[in-house]
């Protein structure tokens, strides 16, 4: 029987992939300023959802990673781009696909955490969000129990709030208001 994670990650494969094109790979620190712009204008909205979702698992809390997001903006004297709100649906189903997204990408965090430090940024300097972020996996392996308990009926409806998020993240990634100043 399939895992409803293994379902998640068919569904969104190909929007991961576009994902991880986008981001690409930081080279220079103009790469990662746009890294860290994106990953604001993505992160800030769907983080602040699903903080203030009604529906949420017990056991399970988004983990609030602005704060260190912000601090390397300033470290690199980026303003914070502006951000427009991530409409959430109030079920749990569409509360796990979203948080399945951004708490999964603690994974791909543990990989791009690496590539900073040739930059001269680490957990100290501008690289506190992707250092906290890869730090623990703590989160995710706490949503995967959770997600576990999702009925079957619902899997769709958490893979469309999942595929939702990516396309938001790739929006954020994407967008002319990112390119190199």
């Amino acid at each position: 029987m399939i895992e409803i994670r293994h379902f998640l990650r068919q569904e969104t494969q190909a929007l991961h992939r576009e994902l991880d094109a986008s981001v690409g790979v930081f080279s220079s620190r103009a790469e990662y300023a746009r890294f860290l712009r994106g990953t604001f204008r993505h992160r800030a909205p769907v983080e602040a959802a699903l903080l203030d979702g009604l529906a949420r698992p017990s056991g399970w809390r988004p983990r609030d990673l602005l704060p260190a997001l912000c601090a390397d903006l300033a470290d690199l004297a980026l303003l914070r781009p502006k951000v427009e709100p991530f409409p959430l649906s109030n079920d749990m189903a569409a509360f796990l696909g979203a948080a399945y997204v951004l708490e999964g990408s603690a994974l791909g965090a543990r990989v791009l955490v690496q590539g900073v430090g040739a930059l001269g940024f680490g957990p100290g300097f501008g690289a506190r969000y992707l250092s906290a972020q890869a730090g623990s996996l703590d989160g995710w392996c706490t949503l995967l129990v959770a997600l576990e308990g999702l009925d079957r009926q619902l899997w769709q409806a958490a893979a469309q709030s999942a595929r939702s998020v990516f396309a938001h993240a790739i929006h954020a990634f994407t967008s002319e208001e990112l390119s190199p100043a």
